[in-house]
């Protein structure tokens, strides 16, 4: 018995301490001791939005705010309970947070998944041999993003379907959108707060020319137009200048239709440069591209080119789509004006018809809310973009627009639309290494005196609020630290009781290291069009 005994017990120890020694060296990790959730009562839940509450009033109380108008409201998405509210019913100057009400009345209008179409039509049947004894019009729907690369894929689409010949008129139809182009017009404003080129219903490379200017080495001057189009013509008055010149471009239309381009200065002996020239009739520099491309897709073209309206009963060929995300897209992440103003515009002819204009536009974004049961009293909209001063709207109304969309079957699309904080948009460098770091999700606004930031953002609970945070005065930079503190403070908050007292002081991060403190710091260069809200 007792050699039974012992045998056991080395049999014991030998199979135990391979899984001693490996749990002593590191190599298999212990589960870690579970631990329970707190148990959280309705005076918990009651005590811990007082806490939110004192930490955001502290916040929109401090000195940065003295003098300045402001309307915070923070709500929980599906359940509807008001967290915090300041001046909820203010109206106040959302400046580029009038993006997401022109961009909710076009997703509201196509619904998930909605596109928008660029068609091709014509006045007679394209015949056996491939040719078409007729007029060819290429018809804008408001897609401002359409390219030159779009158009092959349409000429391919011809092609396809046999057409080898156009015997007539390509023509450009922007008639789905009114004949006003400037919003400084439309708008009323009558003041250009940064230029945009002409909003129509058929343009293309977003309504600009990409002049490429190039001076051999012997300083000789050339210029040409990228994509090119056949009812552009380009005039260089600098022949030849080894040195470099400032260059400038202007465009007007001569008596032959055409859209000339002239160009003045020299980059340089062995340089290249290129300008941006905003589109005089963006309607018929597009049929000339859309020529061009038929050209070298290979399909004949003898006639001309022209602007003109398509006849009621002319055949659809072909409907290019773009799903309207993609504009929506560029619009709420990087606060594109120009794009937003199209959208604006593509509301009006949604909600009014064809060759609607800003009248009917604004009426569109009441439409919208009134059609969601948001109660818009007080909101006023005078453009697209939110570069108008003028317009006004509460945070309640921001908010009750917020929690409306999320019960709509395209609020993904909504969603998706928006900045990302710490990672894209005009929110790709604020509250980085935050709770709200790849969780708020919101759209900026910027102008001078004004900042507004709304959207969305997921508690430590994983519930969805929607908040809205609308301020006017002097100190834009330390409003925006604000939004970024407050914003954090929302992405942690939980229902759970304190582990420890609550610091509410909560001292807003200092604009100085802030790198939105600057409201130009997001001027979109590339595009050559100013992108984010800013004034000046």
């Amino acid at each position: 018995m007792k050699f039974v005994f012992r045998f056991l017990v080395v049999t014991i120890w030998v199979l135990s301490a391979p899984l001693t020694w490996a749990q002593e060296s590191g190599s298999v990790r212990p589960a870690p001791p579970v631990r329970e959730a707190p148990f959280r009562t309705a005076y918990d839940s009651a005590q811990a939005v007082l806490r939110l509450r004192a930490q955001l009033d502290h916040l929109f109380t401090a000195a940065t705010h003295s003098g300045a108008s402001v309307g915070v409201v923070v709500r929980a998405v599906k359940s509807g309970k008001v967290l915090y509210e300041r001046n909820p019913t203010a109206p106040l100057t959302p400046a580029s947070n009038t993006k997401l009400f022109s961009t909710l009345a076009v997703f509201h209008a196509l619904g998930a998944g909605g596109t928008i179409a660029t068609e091709v039509r014509a006045t007679a049947r394209i015949d056996p041999s491939g040719t078409l004894n007729g007029d060819l019009y290429l018809v804008g729907r408001g897609d401002v993003m359409l390219s030159a690369a779009d158009m092959e894929v349409i000429a391919d689409e011809l092609f396809a379907m046999g057409l080898r010949t156009v015997r007539g008129t390509v023509y450009g139809d922007g008639s789905w959108f009114d004949s006003v182009t400037n919003r400084a017009v439309y708008s009323g404003d009558f003041e250009d707060v940064v230029a945009l080129p002409p909003v129509t219903a058929l343009s293309h490379t977003g309504g600009q020319i990409a002049v490429v200017v190039s001076a051999t080495g012997k300083g000789y001057v050339t210029a040409q137009t990228v994509p090119a189009s056949e009812s552009i013509i380009v005039r260089t008055t600098t022949k030849k200048s080894s040195r470099r010149r400032r260059l400038s471009a202007t465009s007007a239309v001569d008596a032959s239709g055409r859209v000339v381009i002239t160009v003045s200065g020299s980059p340089g002996a062995n340089r290249t440069q290129t300008l941006y020239v905003p589109a005089r009739s963006p309607e018929l520099v597009a049929a000339g591209t859309f020529a061009n491309r038929l050209r070298t897709g290979g399909i004949g073209h003898e006639g001309t080119i022209a602007a003109g309206v398509a006849p009621r009963n002319a055949r659809l060929l072909v409907a290019f789509e773009r799903p309207f995300l993609e504009i929506a897209s560029v619009v709420n992440k990087r606060s594109h004006n120009h794009y937003a103003e199209h959208v604006f515009k593509l509301a009006a002819a949604l909600y009014g018809g064809a060759g609607a204009g800003a009248d009917q536009g604004k009426a569109a974004l009441l439409a919208a809310l009134d059609s969601l049961d948001v109660q818009s009293q007080g909101a006023i909209f005078h453009d697209g973009s939110g570069l108008s001063r003028r317009n006004r709207v509460s945070a309640r109304t921001h908010v009750d627009m917020l929690c409306a969309i999320a019960r709509q079957p395209y609020f993904n699309d909504f969603y998706s639309s928006l900045a990302i904080a710490g990672v894209d948009g005009s929110l790709r460098r604020r509250m980085i290494g935050t709770p709200a770091h790849d969780n708020l999700r919101g759209k900026t606004g910027t102008l001078r005196n004004v900042s507004s930031l709304g959207g969305y953002v997921t508690t430590g609970d994983g519930e969805l609020l929607a908040f809205s945070m609308l301020s006017n005065g002097p100190r834009t930079s330390s409003y925006k630290s604000t939004e970024n503190a407050a914003g954090s403070i929302l992405a942690a908050f939980t229902y759970a009781p304190a582990e420890k007292p609550s610091d509410v002081s909560n001292p807003a991060p200092d604009p100085e290291s802030d790198p939105e403190s600057d409201p130009e710091s997001d001027v979109e260069e590339e595009l050559q069009v100013p992108h984010e809200d800013v004034e000046e």
